[in-house]
């Protein structure tokens, strides 16, 4: 009998050991390329378990799922995968309901299975069947996501907002906006369409990993966009020109994303916002006149801001409006609120590190290649050396309280300061053309620098960018990239009236050489020029 079961034991196991290049070669066409990279990867888990007689149904890994493939495979039949409700296509798998535990597994694994064995036999379309289990579960699935969030951007937005083939849900309206954008009923669980108060979806539908319907019925916001935009997208299927795309790569592959098109001139988008407004970071004042000057004394002058401009700078609302489309003062008071994370308006405003912030949006703008070139090289100013007034030049002081109340009248005092701003420019002329240096004239020619042609194109760059020119006030602003402990003036000191011949071992400081090269090597290299290359000691210094 013992011998019986060890023969039985090693025909067994010799033709396991023959099947298993078969169910390799199987699954080969799934895995395809070991370590590739891909934006249609779902990871399929089981969600965490209540009951606890479902507790073992977590011992094997998670499934990561490359959806594009089985979607070609099914030749797009979305129905073969998804059931529908009230018409519209659920992103669920054959379900329109929450499962979990055992009975979330099996519905996978009767379901997946039974396709898979359906298509059994059909060039590049074999999948893993029952006893294959470690093809789709395995802690290396030869896989990874490479899935790229698509920012639905201002030019996105545009080219939605003037697709004849969108529809508002309305027929009487002639804006197509009610066609995306809701407000909801929370007690009723229902959603309609507000003139006038249209706003980014990811204000109420949150970024969130769980994929399943909170407990205040408002979906995720990758759950929410799917919902809305692929079901579209599928309706207008038949029509290439017209549909967007209904695989996953068609939005979250990044070679995909450079093809959409971009639109450069656009309208602005109305929401009746003001072209410009006050900040005072103070909201309405009362009827009592003493304790009115009392709360304007306890704020600093107020903020002109040019909104509109900001506006054709920005992606879109969210780049500063990141929670609501809400005046930043109503979250971020001066002594901090719940609604604003307790951040207080002035942390909000003047936090260097976060993109929202004015200083840290207007810091990230001086790292392109146009402003990089001076303020790479610059240590940024400790919080207390900043120039408030470039902001903060509106003295409401003397203003009268219905004056601050009233949002046209704040507008216009915002258009009269910000009209009122001057920007000194220089004769070009009045500037030395070439400057000769002879820091290594021992080893080469002097160098001729053509001074007058750098600063002229400086000055361009800074007339071309609005930011720049409203926080440099005048040309001679921009000889501190160069002349960076002067004064601003027509007749900064030379370079060697600071630095010596050989470098200050005490106080850190280059000598001139290396101050020279450090600034001219560093300027070229923030800014990309590419006429004159760090490496080429011949193109200023000519050989003797």
């Amino acid at each position: 009998m013992l011998k019986q079961r060890s023969l039985r034991l090693l025909l067994g196991t010799a033709a396991c050991l023959c099947l298993f290049p078969l169910i390799v070669f199987a699954s080969a066409k799934l895995m395809e390329e070991p370590g590739e990279m891909r934006p249609d990867i779902l990871v399929i888990d089981i969600p965490p378990v209540e009951n606890p007689d479902d507790a073992d149904v977590k011992d094997m890994p998670p499934v990561f799922f490359k959806h594009d493939l089985h979607s070609r495979a099914l030749e797009g039949q979305c129905s073969k995968c998804h059931e529908a409700k009230e018409g519209k296509i659920v992103f669920k798998f054959k379900r329109t309901s929450t499962l979990s535990g055992k009975a979330y597994m099996d519905l996978y694994h009767e379901n997946c299975v039974a396709c898979h064995a359906e298509m059994k036999g059909e060039s590049g379309k074999q999948g893993p069947l029952e006893a294959q289990c470690r093809t789709c579960h395995t802690a290396d699935p030869g896989a990874a996501s490479s899935r790229v969030k698509i920012k639905f951007d201002r030019s996105l937005h545009y080219t939605h907002e003037t697709a004849k083939a969108v529809k508002p849900a309305d027929k009487d309206q002639r804006a197509n906006c009610s066609a995306c954008h809701h407000s909801a009923n929370m007690k009723a669980k229902t959603t309609f369409y507000e003139k006038g108060k249209e706003s980014a979806c990811v204000y109420c539908h949150k970024e969130t990993a769980d994929d399943q319907m909170p407990e205040n019925g408002v979906r995720p916001a990758r759950q929410a966009a799917h919902d809305s935009c692929v079901v579209c997208h599928l309706s207008m299927a038949g029509d290439a020109e017209k549909g967007g795309p209904v695989e996953c790569a068609g939005c979250h592959d990044a070679e995909n994303q450079k093809k959409i098109k971009q639109h450069t001139a656009m309208p602005r988008l109305d929401r009746n916002q003001p072209d410009q407004a006050l900040m005072t970071g103070f909201k309405d004042l009362g009827q009592d006149e003493a304790a009115n000057k009392k709360m304007v004394a306890a704020h600093m002058d107020a903020v002109p801001f040019n909104h509109k401009l900001h506006e054709e700078k920005g992606i879109s609302c969210k780049t500063c409006h990141h929670d609501t489309l809400n005046e930043c003062a109503s979250c971020h008071t001066a002594k901090g609120d719940a609604q604003g994370g307790y951040i207080k308006l002035a942390d909000a405003m003047h936090n260097s590190g976060s993109a929202q912030s004015c200083i840290g949006c207007h810091n990230e703008i001086k790292t392109a290649k146009e402003c990089a070139g001076c303020h790479a090289q610059m240590p940024e100013k400790d919080f207390k050396d900043q120039d408030c007034a470039a902001c903060h030049s509106v003295d409401v002081k003397s203003t009268p309280a219905e004056t601050l109340n009233d949002t046209h009248a704040k507008a216009r005092l915002a258009k009269d300061a910000l009209a009122a701003k001057t920007y000194t420019k220089v004769n070009l002329e009045d500037i030395p053309e070439t400057v000769e240096i002879k820091t290594i004239a021992e080893e080469y020619k002097p160098s001729s620098f053509p001074h007058r042609a750098v600063v002229e194109a400086i000055f361009k760059q800074v007339g071309d960018n609005a930011m720049g020119k409203s926080f440099h006030k005048s040309d001679l602003t921009m000889c501190a990239g160069c002349h960076h402990n002067s004064p601003a003036t027509m007749t900064p000191p030379q370079c060697a009236s600071c630095h010596s011949k050989e470098p200050d071992i005490a106080t850190g400081k280059p000598g001139l050489k290396g101050a020279y090269h450090g600034q001219c090597i560093t300027c070229h290299q923030k800014m990309e020029v590419k006429s004159v290359l760090p490496t080429d000691c011949t193109k200023c210094h000519e050989k003797k």
